[in-house]
């Protein structure tokens, strides 16, 4: 039977939180879906708990054993082994609404769009709150051409947003970086910017579960794997550099926009909240010409997108300056936790 829609979970060391996440998938239609739960090389009891799931479901729940490779490569397997017409991803300490995701699988027998957006919701754990993440007007609804919109959306698009058809994503050979986390970044644009339309849906599906201080996305996570992000950042501006005059003006624009944000967050939400040293502020100074060296424009709109970075540039990277603006960065990631 063919599948509509093949759903990626990345697994590692999860089993206080997979059931949560398979459980949020069980819908009526669930013959429609291929779920490859990608055991990345992990040591708890994770693989135990998705092998009951996979032999209650079998021909659906697949389990996928590797060695470790990272975020990326989870990815990359499942878009090696995905049958699905459609692909989405899912961690596998987050899950889906299910409600709206029986709509949803619905929805996409009926479309035929390169990739579907959709809403998602952002849980802080710690307050136990949701946070809904919608960056299209409501009024852009159903089918368009992906450059008629992409410039209309209030706030990159980002992973937990996206829907691709496996054929396409294959055809555009999109491969991400293994062990290295922020690959998220890679997996929203890289093939956004290659496809021709985008059905939007006002529904959130997805469930991206934040506020644990082992996430990548906390301080103790960003200082832990700050030099990921350099090497994301560095393939984003080859991919800039290697697209930029071959795609329309308004995925041109959006690409640039995405490029100057990711860059800029690897000096001002990286490097600047690293325990301050006259090493780190040689490794900002290297970072910054590497960008002006391969990526002048880039380097150039940086400026209008960060004061910390116009401040460094302007007192010519003195170190006084850049403990105090390391403080400051510091402090603001802690308020936003």
């Amino acid at each position: 039977m063919n599948k509509i829609l093949t759903v990626s979970i990345a697994a590692y060391n999860v089993e206080k939180y997979i059931e949560k996440t398979l459980n949020s998938l069980l819908i009526d239609d669930i013959d429609d879906l291929e779920i490859l739960v990608e055991d990345d090389g992990g040591t708890d009891n994770t693989a135990d708990i998705v092998k009951k799931y996979e032999e209650k479901y079998p021909g659906i729940v697949k389990l996928v054993h590797k060695e470790n490779g990272g975020y990326g490569s989870t990815i990359n397997k499942s878009m090696e082994l995905a049958t699905g017409k459609y692909f989405k991803q899912l961690d596998g300490d987050d899950w889906y609404e299910t409600e709206n995701f029986k709509k949803f699988v619905n929805l996409l027998k009926t479309v035929d769009s390169d990739a579907i957006y959709t809403p998602y919701n952002k849980y802080l754990e710690k307050e136990d709150t949701y946070v809904l993440k919608d960056y299209f007007d409501s009024e852009l609804s159903g089918e368009y051409k992906i450059s008629e919109v992409i410039g209309k959306s209030s706030h990159s698009i980002e992973m937990h947003n996206l829907t691709y058809k496996t054929e396409l994503l294959r055809k555009n050979k999109i491969e991400l970086l293994t062990k290295c986390f922020y690959t998220d970044t890679q997996f929203a644009l890289f093939p956004l910017i290659n496809l021709e339309s985008i059905y939007i849906s006002h529904a959130p599906i997805y469930v991206y579960r934040v506020g644990r201080d082992e996430q990548s996305v906390s301080i103790p996570g960003h200082r832990k794997h700050y030099e990921d992000h350099v090497r994301v950042s560095k393939e984003i501006m080859k991919f800039y550099n290697e697209y930029k005059n071959k795609i329309d003006d308004n995925k041109k624009q959006y690409l640039f926009e995405c490029t100057k944000s990711h860059v800029t967050n690897t000096i001002s939400g990286f490097y600047m909240v690293l325990e301050s040293s006259k090493e780190v502020l040689k490794k900002i100074k290297e970072f910054d010409a590497l960008t002006e060296k391969s990526c002048k424009d880039i380097y150039d709109a940086m400026l209008q997108h960060s004061q910390v970075i116009k401040l460094l540039r302007k007192t010519k990277y003195n170190y006084i300056v850049y403990k105090i603006l390391s403080r400051i960065q510091i402090k603001r990631k802690q308020r936003e936790k």
